[in-house]
């Protein structure tokens, strides 16, 4: 690994100010479990790291009924798992947290890190998709706010500018309690292994026929995507095998998957057909 400063700011602004100085030499350390991998490799060239575990009150998991979920930029994976709320109110949120790669990691991790890690398989983005988050992004002008899908430029790329740092992520309240929701990965391990494809789904059926449907896909595109076609198809449509068929096969056609070693893209697009096909078909049971 090359040498580097390590800086300890007491303060979000002190260190988005030490980023922007950095000019573009500098990154932000949260749980590491991704940078470090990556300066170990040396597929990032810093010569600063900026790290947030000194500022307190970044490690928060907050709920009101009316204003939905808060979580800071330095909550963990295993506090998301660990969260009563997260499993009432957000339980596709919990299923992401489930086959986060290990107990090691997910006691490190953020899910603020894997949103701004920008990997187009990453577990966070799907379940914060469906329940349509926003981004709380700090910088040295001040705050702003991002939809989640708003975060995304490429693979492994965010749209945070110069000296900006994800401070905190809001879900608003589910759109309804009785709404039921699915989290498919597809992956050759069980554990720590990224997903070869990925499926959430957040429905509500009412009077067999979907009330809200949503969709979102992951590692089958430059970035993670909502299947807004198949959403607007299933939409008012009754609860059907053949329907939900169709409705699957349609999100298929929304991706734009590549071949890699894990899987070709022919495989990914039939995978993204069955895994959707699962992950709404479980909503209706």
């Amino acid at each position: 690994m090359k040498a580097f400063d390590l800086y300890e700011p007491e303060s979000i602004e002190e260190a988005c100010a030490m980023l922007e100085k950095g000019n573009g030499e500098a990154r932000i350390l949260a749980g590491g479990t991704d940078l470090l991998v990556e300066m170990k490799s040396r597929l990032v060239n810093l010569t600063k790291v900026i790290n947030l575990k000194g500022i307190d009150g970044l490690d928060y998991i907050s709920f009101k009924p009316k204003e939905g979920m808060r979580i800071g930029a330095l909550a963990t994976w295993s506090q998301i798992l660990d969260s009563d709320e997260v499993a009432t109110y957000y339980p596709v949120l919990k299923q992401s947290a489930q086959v986060m790669a290990s107990v090691q990691i997910r006691n490190m991790a953020t899910l603020a890190g894997n949103i701004c890690h920008a990997s187009p398989a990453a577990n966070g983005p799907i379940p914060l998709m469906l329940y349509e988050a926003e981004c709380t992004i700090q910088g040295t002008a001040g705050k702003r706010t991002v939809p989640i899908e708003k975060m995304f430029a490429g693979v492994q790329r965010n749209s945070l500018k110069p000296g900006e740092i994800l401070v905190e992520i809001h879900i608003p309240p589910p759109p309804e309690l009785s709404s039921e929701g699915s989290y498919q990965k597809f992956a050759t391990r069980k554990a720590m292994d990224l997903g070869i494809a990925g499926v959430g789904a957040l429905a509500k059926v009412k009077n067999r026929s979907f009330d809200v449907v949503r969709i979102a896909l992951a590692a089958v595109a430059p970035t993670p995507i909502r299947a807004r076609k198949a959403e607007e198809f299933l939409t008012g449509k009754s609860t059907e095998d053949d329907l939900i068929r169709e409705g699957a096969q349609i999100a298929s056609k929304e991706c734009n998957p590549i071949s890699d070693v894990r899987a070709s893209k022919e495989y990914r697009i039939e995978l993204v057909k069955e895994l959707t096909y699962r992950a709404i078909k479980k909503c209706t049971v």
